[in-house]
């Protein structure tokens, strides 16, 4: 069978991993961290695994976490046009719920759990010359992270690229203490848009140490009234903070907050980066080339919560990929093909939902969730896709089919 290297323990590299082991594939993850290590670091991202990317890893045996705590069932969804002045509410289910699951649990048990099912586990920094020597000894080296420069070897696609700087500068933290959200019938992802300012989001969480929690993401444009977050360096800090932004921006959900606290001083982060698409080709110095995959061809802002569904539909893509492909060389052309098919089905609908998302929404839009505020069939197919938002094309980008979608709906 061949033999497959990957660079990165994260989603998506650990479930293209355990696709090909369970096909008696020979893999190799390489990790800058061990299973401990990657427990106990500070907090990289706090995402949602919406339906379909969860079902993946079901299938592959690889939902060690169950329980109420983590799953979010609905939608709720305030968008305001200043601070403080909510106009309109949405709220909706999620038709195919998924959850949302501290990674640093999540990886760390994935990568024990790799080599105990008979994958290897190389645990080392892999520079540019590291990866000379893997696309040699393997039929196929995939790359999955960006650490240690690997993005400079994979184009920036232009014409896919919109954004040249961060969009938005970002706070995550998670915390205890956080009063339910009583509001919803069913636990639910809390999304309020305050226009010319930015978003924030809560929802269920798992907590590698405390089990069912919650957390917080903010995603302020930079320069406006959300962005108050530089220079923080304590926990505490950055919760106060956090309470007010709330309560001048959100009067109605800070008080959720009173008496919460972030979990430790590792559970907390502000950072931003630029939305990129790159080419999945990666060309190394000697000629060699590796293919790119996850965060490393398609980064996208968190707003969607489409980093990790993109990673694990990518993933899954991929072992598919590369079981039809057999015996035959992974050539450049190859990499470019599986690639394309994947953007073109799925990769350019979550990049664009994404990018939509960034912006102010146009009229139609907006015409939508005022009809969504009261007509529940229009919210339940808002929230639901955000885990499939190819079903938001092409209707979403024209004024006369959203209108058409909206008729529809009132006249059921």
């Amino acid at each position: 069978m061949r033999n497959i290297g990957i660079i990165g323990a994260g989603q998506a590299g650990l479930q293209l991993g355990f696709g090909l082991l369970e096909k008696g594939y020979t893999v190799t993850v390489y990790s800058d961290r061990t299973p401990e290590q990657l427990f106990n670091a500070r907090l990289a991202a706090t995402t949602y695994l919406f339906g379909r990317a969860y079902q993946y890893e079901r299938e592959l045996g690889l939902d060690f976490w169950q329980g109420p705590g983590e799953y979010a069932r609905g939608g709720d969804l305030d968008v305001c046009v200043a601070p403080g002045q909510r106009v309109l509410r949405v709220q909706g289910r999620i038709l195919q719920p998924g959850k949302a699951l501290d990674l640093r649990a999540k990886y760390s048990r994935w990568l024990a759990e790799f080599e105990r099912r008979g994958g290897t586990v190389g645990v080392r920094d892999v520079d540019v010359d590291g990866l000379e020597a893997l696309a040699a000894a393997h039929d196929l080296v995939v790359v999955t992270t960006g650490r240690n420069s690997f993005t400079r070897l994979f184009e920036r696609d232009a014409e896919r690229s919109v954004h040249t700087q961060p969009q938005r500068h970002l706070t995550a933290m998670i915390v205890t203490g956080m009063k339910p959200l009583h509001e919803t019938p069913d636990p639910a992802l809390k999304f309020i848009l305050t226009a010319g300012h930015g978003e924030y989001f809560s929802m269920p969480y798992f907590d590698r140490i405390r089990g069912p929690l919650h957390c917080i993401l903010l995603e302020a444009i930079p320069g406006q009234g959300l962005d108050r977050f530089g220079g923080v360096s304590t926990a505490a800090e950055a919760l106060e903070r956090m309470k007010g932004v709330l309560r001048e921006f959100s009067p109605w959900v800070a008080e959720r907050l009173e008496r919460a606290s972030i979990v430790d001083e590792s559970s907390w982060l502000t950072g931003a980066f630029t939305p990129t698409v790159r080419k999945p080709v990666g060309r190394l110095p000697s000629g060699r080339t590796v293919m790119g995959m996850g965060d490393v061809v398609m980064l996208n802002d968190p707003i969607a919560g489409q980093g990790l569904n993109s990673a694990s539909k990518q993933a899954h893509a991929m072992t598919q990929a590369i079981l039809e492909h057999g015996d035959q060389p992974f050539t450049p052309e190859w990499m470019e093909q599986t690639f394309e098919h994947f953007w073109r089905t799925e990769g350019q609908y979550i990049t664009a939902f994404t990018n939509m998302l960034l912006q102010p929404p146009p009229p139609h839009v907006l015409n939508y969730l005022g009809a969504a505020s009261t007509l529940s069939p229009l919210a339940d197919t808002f929230f639901d896709n955000f885990g499939e938002p190819q079903r938001f094309w092409p209707w979403i980008a024209s004024p006369e089919e959203t209108e058409a979608r909206i008729q529809r709906a009132a006249a059921a």
